[in-house]
């Protein structure tokens, strides 16, 4: 059986969680995420947030623009909210109680709640377990016919070809405009891409072009 594994943002390392998690004999990958601190499957991803950064993110308005990609880049995307820091700023009650409303009812994200940052890992793992074993049950209470947009589906894909990520499967697909014209590509024409070199276009090329040997 493989070994579980999920992605964890660059910024998540200070927090000790991936850490934890790779203790627990668990694979943390970690990368700069475009969306999310975890993704748990290409369908699941969580934004922790300490109080603290919470209401900074208010101020300085990532809040919203981090909800708005987190919604839409999965399909069931979560906020962990960690109450272990004190605020830095004092905000409005108003203020603070529209924010959640944004999240939670404007863009459909459940926020769960964690009382530090031990209970946010467990909170993490536990969700990592329900997603491998019994998916059905972790989300029973949400839509179960809504699918991914096409347009998600087609970035999707083009995220398994080796050295591909959410930001460059975006720029293929804008640049050749469906999955067809992706696969079909020369090398010539997948280096014309910024942030593809000749090295990650070739083994792109390679995998599209390789002999199944599966049974």
């Amino acid at each position: 059986m493989a070994r579980p594994f999920l992605f964890a943002d660059l910024s998540e390392r200070v927090s000790g969680i991936p850490q934890s998690f790779s203790a627990k004999g668990l694979e943390v990958r970690m990368k700069r995420l475009h969306a999310g601190d975890y993704v748990l499957a290409p369908h699941v991803a969580i934004e922790r947030k300490t109080t603290a950064d919470f209401i900074q993110s208010i101020f300085d308005k990532r809040l919203f623009a981090q909800a708005q990609s987190l919604r839409a880049s999965f399909l069931h995307p979560l906020f962990l909210l960690e109450e272990t820091e004190a605020p830095k700023r004092e905000i409005h009650p108003h203020a603070y109680r529209g924010a959640i409303f944004y999240v939670s009812v404007q863009n459909h994200i459940p926020i769960l709640h964690a009382r530090n940052t031990e209970e946010s890992a467990e909170t993490i793992y536990a969700i990592l377990e329900l997603v491998l074993e019994e998916p059905e049950r972790l989300f029973s209470l949400h839509e179960k016919k809504r699918a991914p947009s096409p347009e998600l589906s087609q970035r999707y894909v083009v995220e398994t070809l080796p050295g591909i990520g959410p930001q460059l499967a975006d720029a293929l697909l804008k640049k050749f405009g469906n999955l067809q014209a992706v696969f079909a590509a020369p090398v010539e024409e997948l280096m014309q891409v910024a942030g593809i070199g000749r090295g990650r276009a070739e083994k792109v090329h390679e995998i599209l072009r390789r002999k199944y040997g599966g049974a």
